[in-house]
């Protein structure tokens, strides 16, 4: 088969992350795979992963009717039996290019935590939990957890990835590999854990690192100042973007995060605590493990600081348990997420698509819907920059 694979961006996070390892996996078992989206720091992993990469403008305006033609042309250039979109933009934009115009089969991954009504109700989806594929029902929908690489992501070599920032043997790690963006509170957890962790190393030997940049980095680097200042040495460690993130895990006795960050933590056999939003912080064990397969790691609700603290508090104090929950954390990510596994899946659904009959009408109808949506989208983006404008002109 020759695969079109379109991510929404090229930046760091984990639905472009799991967009390029499940290629090279495709790629790896026989078949052509080109991957395009606009370029960005995961461009170089495209590169070392040796994959056929064609990089496209980044448009000031989305979904991009000059996106859609590019794309129109390009899979026409590799001769694309499918397009392989990852959330709900590059999917409008694949809709109205290649798969409109071309006749080439479309398929969306949505690894977000909801779907988009302007995603065209035609096209066949692939999500990321049970929870939202029973909640969103569509025509030809899949589940398809986030992949990790097993092998890739695992303990290598502990001592050497505390001795980068100077982890003493007796002091207990905590790591959180993520976006610094308001996106999902990603920012607003990390800003509870620096507060909740600089009050409990006044009687714990707790440290954090904190791996990822974004449009928060500012606000974190200044809790974390605080933290150390108010402490007389370094409590939080504030590492930037990591291409390669391995030693963030590695070096953890804990790991806070959600999504494929969570899991792959958890690949590296330490015990997690999932992040969600408004105050969720919950504890991953075999108590919320159904749960968690359930909904995807992540949550709505919770105790907030308290809760964060309650369980940090616990896990610092009990080394044994540190290691039975991260060999469980491992033992699940085998068994569920295994690349391997996500990969045989995928190009069954990949077949799948291919071989069902096209509905015209039902296409029709469907893109006729997403067209109209799309402009009352439009329309109020505009009238948002409108009032913004405004207000900044007048106060």
């Amino acid at each position: 088969m020759n695969i079109l694979v379109y991510p929404h961006e090229l930046e760091m996070g984990g639905s472009q992350i799991n967009a390029i390892e499940l290629a090279a996996a495709v790629r790896d078992r026989g078949h052509n795979v080109t991957v395009t989206a606009p370029d960005g720091v995961l461009s170089e992993m495209i590169r070392r992963l040796g994959l056929n990469f064609v990089p496209i403008p980044r448009r000031p305006f989305y979904p991009s009717v000059a996106t859609a033609f590019e794309l129109s042309a390009l899979a026409r250039s590799i001769k694309a039996d499918l397009v392989h979109t990852y959330e709900w933009r590059p999917a409008v934009e694949g809709t109205f290019g290649p798969h409109l115009f071309g006749g080439t089969r479309i398929l969306a991954t949505v690894l977000s935590m909801d779907i988009s009504h302007l995603l065209p109700r035609h096209v066949p989806l692939i999500v990321g939990t049970r929870e939202l594929a029973e909640m969103k029902p569509r025509p030809r929908t899949w589940v398809l957890e986030p992949p990790i690489d097993t092998t890739l992501n695992e303990t290598k070599n502990i001592a050497a990835a505390r001795a980068r920032w100077a982890f003493g043997s007796s002091e207990v790690v905590v790591s959180v590999v993520c976006r610094l963006t308001r996106d999902l509170e990603k920012l607003q957890g990390v800003l509870q854990a620096i507060d909740v962790i600089g009050e409990l190393a006044t009687n714990l030997p707790l440290r954090l690192i904190v791996a990822g940049d974004g449009p928060g980095r500012g606000e974190v680097d200044a809790a974390a100042a605080a933290v150390n200042r108010r402490h007389g040495h370094e409590i939080i460690v504030v590492t930037g973007q990591l291409l390669d993130p391995r030693e963030a895990y590695d070096a953890a006795d804990i790991i806070l995060g959600m999504g494929s960050s969570a899991l792959k933590g958890m690949a590296f056999s330490k015990p997690l605590v999932v992040q969600g939003t408004t105050g969720f912080w919950r504890l991953f064990d075999e108590r919320s493990a159904s749960l968690f397969l359930y909904q995807g790691f992540f949550g709505h609700g919770g105790g907030g600081a308290q809760e964060l603290k309650s369980i940090l508090s616990a896990l610092a104090r009990d080394d044994d348990k540190r290691a039975v929950l991260g060999c469980f954390g491992r033992s699940i990510v085998e068994q569920h997420f295994s690349i391997d596994m996500m990969a045989d899946r995928l190009i069954e659904i990949y077949r799948q698509t291919l071989s069902e009959a096209q509905n015209s009408n039902e296409r029709m109808r469907s893109t006729a819907r997403t067209l109209i949506d799309l402009a009352k989208f439009r329309t109020l983006m505009g009238l948002r920059k409108t009032r913004r404008m405004l207000k900044e002109q007048w106060g």
